[in-house]
C-alpha cells in the first residue's frame, strides 16, 4: 500500500469490525458455558433426587437379605442388590463429575498416615488382582513421608481409578503401585505410579483415555469395568488438588498411570483422619470400608448393650433396628438431635448412632452438644451415619468428637465392625452370621 492510499476511516472501520467479531465470539462462548453449566446443574439435581429411592431400594434389599431365604431367593436377592449397587455407583460417578464441572466439589484436607493409606489401597489391589490371577504389590519409597495433610479420601479415589484402569486392561502379569516424594518449598510433592503388564494403548487411544464415556449398569455387568467416568473424574480431582494425572503407554507393552500432587507437612491442620474408609469404590463393590476387617460371611459374637439411634428416615430406622436386633442389642429411636439430647440427659445408653443430617442440628453441632453435657453421657461413643456424598467431611466429624462412622446405605458387616470396638461381646449367646 502506498502512503497516499492510506485512509484512516478504513482502518477505524476494520478495528470496529474486529472488536465486534471478538465481542460476538465472547458472547457465544459465555452462552455456551452457561448452557453447559445449566445442563450440569440439571444433571446434579436429577442425580440427587434419584439417589434417595435407590438408597431405599438398597436398604430394603438389605432387610430382605437378613431374613431367612431359600437358595433361589438368596440368589435373586443377591442379583437385585448387585443391580441396585451398580445403579448407585453410576449415580455417584455422575454426581462427582457434575460437581467438578460446576465447581461445587471442595477438598477436605486432613492429617493422615500416608503409609497406612497406601497399604490399605494395596490390600484392595491385591484382592482384585488375585481374582484375575495377577500378581500385585505396593512399593513405598524411602523418601515418602508418613504423616501428611491432604484430602486422603480423594487421593484414594484417584488411585483406585488408576488401579481399576490398569486391572481392566491386564489379563496376565502384574499391577503394581509405587509411591515417591520430594520436598519443594516446604511442601511434599507426592507422585504415585501404577504400572501394569497389560495390552497397552496406541497414541490415539491414549488421547481418548480421560474423556468421559457413560456406561449403564448392564454394560458394567458385562465386564466394562465401571461407568467410564472414573478416569475423567480422577483427572479433574487431581487438578483440583493442584496436581496432574496421565498415562504413558505403548501398545502391547503395558502402561504406566501416574498421579502427582502437593501435600502439606503434618501439624499444619487440626483434624486428623483416625478412621476413614476408602472412598468411591467401583459399583460392583461399593463403599467397602478398608478400615473394617469383617469378612463377607462370618459367624461373630453377639454384642450386648443399649444403642440410641438418631435417624429421621423411616427406612433407615427399620434397617438399623433389624441389624441391631441380630447383633443382640436393644435400642431406642430419636428422630431429632434435640430429642436425642433429652434422652441422653435422662437415660443412659452404651452408644449413639448419629445421622449427621437430622433436620434440627448437623452431626458436628449435635456431637458438640453431647460432649458438653455435664453427665456421664458426655463420654458415650458416637458413630456417625454418613451419606456417601458427605464422606469427605468425615474429618470434621472426627475432630468434633465422633468416634467413627458408617456410610449409607448401611450394610450389616460395616455396622457390626463399627460397633464392636465399643460394646461388650455376649459369649453366652449363639454367634450371628454376617451376610449383608
Amino acid at each position: 500500500m502506498r502512503p497516499e492510499d492510506f485512509k484512516p476511516d478504513d482502518l477505524f472501520t476494520q478495528i470496529q469490525n474486529l472488536a465486534g467479531n471478538l465481542a460476538a465470539e465472547r458472547r457465544a462462548r459465555h452462552a455456551a458455558e452457561a448452557s453447559d453449566k445449566a445442563k450440569a446443574e440439571l444433571l446434579a439435581t436429577a442425580g440427587n433426587q434419584l439417589k434417595a429411592p435407590v438408597e431405599k431400594l438398597i436398604a430394603m434389599t438389605g432387610l430382605l437379605s437378613a431374613s431367612p431365604l431359600d437358595p433361589a431367593q438368596r440368589r435373586y436377592t443377591d442379583m437385585l442388590a448387585e443391580a441396585a449397587w451398580s445403579l448407585l455407583g453410576v449415580l455417584n460417578d455422575l454426581l462427582d463429575y457434575t460437581r467438578l464441572e460446576i465447581g461445587r466439589c471442595e477438598l477436605q484436607p486432613v492429617e493422615f498416615d500416608l503409609h497406612e493409606r497406601l497399604q490399605a489401597v494395596g490390600s484392595v489391589l491385591h484382592d482384585r488382582a488375585s481374582e484375575k490371577g495377577l500378581t500385585s504389590g505396593v512399593d513405598i519409597g524411602a523418601s515418602c513421608p508418613r504423616e501428611v495433610v491432604a484430602d486422603s479420601a480423594r487421593i484414594s479415589q484417584v488411585l483406585m481409578a488408576l488401579i481399576d484402569a490398569a486391572l481392566n486392561s491386564t489379563t496376565e502379569g502384574s499391577v503394581r503401585l509405587h509411591a515417591s516424594a520430594i520436598e519443594v518449598n516446604g511442601l511434599w510433592m507426592l507422585r504415585f505410579d501404577v504400572s501394569d503388564t497389560g495390552r497397552g494403548y496406541s497414541r490415539a487411544e491414549r488421547e481418548q483415555l480421560f474423556n468421559p464415556v457413560v456406561r449403564v449398569p448392564s454394560a458394567m455387568q458385562a465386564g466394562a469395568g465401571g461407568t467410564g467416568l472414573e478416569l475423567s473424574i480422577a483427572q479433574k480431582l487431581a487438578a483440583l488438588m493442584g496436581g496432574e494425572v496421565g498415562c504413558d503407554s505403548v501398545a502391547g507393552k503395558g502402561s504406566l498411570y501416574w498421579f502427582t500432587l502437593a501435600a502439606e507437612h503434618a501439624g499444619t491442620h487440626p483434624a486428623r483422619a483416625a478412621y476413614e474408609p476408602l472412598a468411591a469404590m467401583p459399583a460392583s463393590e461399593p463403599l467397602r470400608a478398608i478400615a473394617l476387617s469383617v469378612p463377607e460371611q462370618e459367624r461373630v459374637a453377639k454384642l450386648s448393650g443399649h444403642v440410641l439411634v438418631v435417624e429421621d428416615n423411616a427406612v433407615n430406622r427399620m434397617l438399623i433396628a433389624t441389624y441391631l436386633g441380630e447383633f443382640g442389642l436393644s435400642h431406642e429411636v430419636a428422630r431429632s438431635a434435640a430429642t436425642a439430647l433429652l434422652n441422653l440427659a435422662s437415660k443412659p445408653c452404651d452408644l449413639v448412632l448419629m445421622d449427621v443430617s437430622v433436620p434440627d442440628l448437623d452431626g458436628v453441632e449435635a456431637t458438640k452438644c453431647i460432649r458438653a453435657l455435664h453427665t456421664p453421657a458426655a463420654e458415650v461413643p458416637i458413630i456417625a451415619l454418613v451419606a456417601q456424598a458427605k464422606t469427605t467431611e468425615c474429618g470434621a466429624y472426627l475432630a468434633a468428637g465422633m468416634d467413627g462412622y458408617v456410610t449409607k446405605p448401611i450394610r450389616g458387616r460395616e455396622l457390626y465392625a463399627a460397633l464392636a470396638p465399643f460394646l461388650a461381646q455376649d459369649a453366652g449367646d449363639e454367634p450371628v452370621l454376617l451376610v449383608g
